[in-house]
């Protein structure tokens, strides 16, 4: 079992035996309540989280809820010193508005 890491020749770290990232890779947590506007049909809305200590080139992975729209895609990367940016897409012929929500992101370093 791999967990995507900087650091690895192969970009993948090992768990030790507990489940846990080794010492030598940091795991910064963050998460934030948000609500993204009505996104139209075909177009993108970003909304960011503070994630102290994230750096650009570092790799993220998304928590995001289960009352996300299961027609949106998402990604995440560190845009800024200390920030993530959250991007949806709505690939569909339609309007979306999403609910206000609570969006985790891990930043590995």
């Amino acid at each position: 079992m791999g967990i995507t890491s900087k650091g690895q020749p192969s970009g993948l770290a090992t768990l030790n035996a507990s489940g846990q990232l080794p010492a030598s890779q940091v795991a910064l947590q963050g998460s934030a309540t948000l609500d993204f506007p009505s996104i139209s049909a075909g177009t993108v809305a970003t909304l960011t989280i503070t994630v102290a200590g994230a750096a650009a080139g570092d790799r993220v992975a998304v928590g995001a809820p289960t009352t996300v729209n299961a027609s949106l895609m998402w990604c995440a990367h560190v845009s800024a010193a200390n920030t993530v940016t959250i991007r949806l897409y709505n690939p569909t012929g339609g309007s979306i508005d999403p609910s206000s929500a609570t969006w985790k992101v891990s930043v590995f370093q």
